[in-house]
């Protein structure tokens, strides 16, 4: 439904939105879990449940207010009467009267049990906490931090819920070239290729197989056994800042500690597009591709 526009002199400002109509579904003879569920397909809100004696089993809806067929706004509050054996019978039977005084203690009991019903329900629902399908949306970073994983605030509830419930599964084989694959995956949105025990800059000999500043690169000594390179079927144009950040975050924690990276794209720039790794006066000491 659109939103109008109205000006109070000072400006314009949108018109509050409008409810919609929506027709109460008929959930009488349901547990009030399942009531509950019908009325929020139907898009309306929770109900409030309200215990009454009734021969029917336990937590059955036994009636609702409005009643089924009606249209009403879809904020519209809706009390269902669920049936639910009251507290009273518990106590002596001198307490146990009819009439004012009996449904005025009734009445009082039932407050109680909403109560205790309630706190019990969410003891009951706390199993749902511990899985990334059914937890709420604010308990997903909590998850996840019992697993040392970090949820991106731009990603999307459902890639939240599947990463969560993906990455266990990955701590069997982490460190390995394929954990590590997976989670680029999922984070990039592409598959990486991994090459072990390679480097892009060879060791050399001066004067023999590389020229200082034009073949070569002045690096601490690299023990191949030791490296790897990722490579990325993008181009340096289609990863933003904030995007490489992730990168190399993600590659850092899985990675084994003693190891060393190299990340570069497969699309990159013209073999000709060089720049100075290091320059020293006017000279330039390393010229390097990207």
């Amino acid at each position: 439904m659109a939103v109008g526009m109205t000006s109070d002199g000072g400006g314009r400002r949108p018109l509050k939105r409008r409810p919609r109509k929506l027709v109460v579904p008929d959930v009488n003879g349901l547990l009030l879990r399942d009531a509950q569920i019908v009325l929020a397909q139907a898009g309306f809100q929770p109900a409030q449940p309200r215990y009454v004696e009734a021969y029917e089993a336990e937590n059955t809806v036994v009636g609702q207010e409005p009643m089924r067929g009606l249209l009403v706004n879809s904020d519209a509050p809706i009390e269902l009467q669920v049936a639910k054996p009251s507290w009273l019978r518990f106590l002596p039977q001198i307490y146990q009267v009819e009439g004012s005084e009996g449904e005025l203690l009734q009445g009082l009991l039932w407050i109680f049990q909403h109560g205790h019903d309630s706190v019990r329900h969410k003891i009951e629902e706390m199993v749902r906490i511990f899985r990334p399908l059914e937890a709420p949306a604010t308990f997903l970073p909590w998850l996840a931090s019992w697993i040392a994983l970090h949820l991106e605030d731009d990603w999307e509830e459902e890639k939240k819920r599947r990463w969560l419930r993906y990455a266990p599964a990955l701590y069997n084989i982490r460190g390995t070239r394929l954990a590590l694959e997976k989670l680029l995956e999922i984070y990039v949105g592409v598959k990486p290729q991994i090459f072990e025990n390679e480097w892009p800059d060879e060791a050399f000999r001066a004067g023999v197989t590389s020229d200082i500043g034009i073949t070569s690169t002045i690096l601490p000594p690299m023990n191949l056994n030791n490296c790897f390179i990722v490579e990325l079927p993008l181009s340096p144009d289609d990863v933003d800042e904030d995007q490489l950040i992730r990168i190399h975050r993600v590659i850092r924690a899985e990675k084994p500690a003693h190891c060393s990276y190299y990340l570069r794209f497969r699309k990159a720039a013209a073999a000709d597009d060089t720049r100075p790794l290091m320059i020293i006066g006017v000279d330039a000491v390393g010229v390097w591709d990207d």
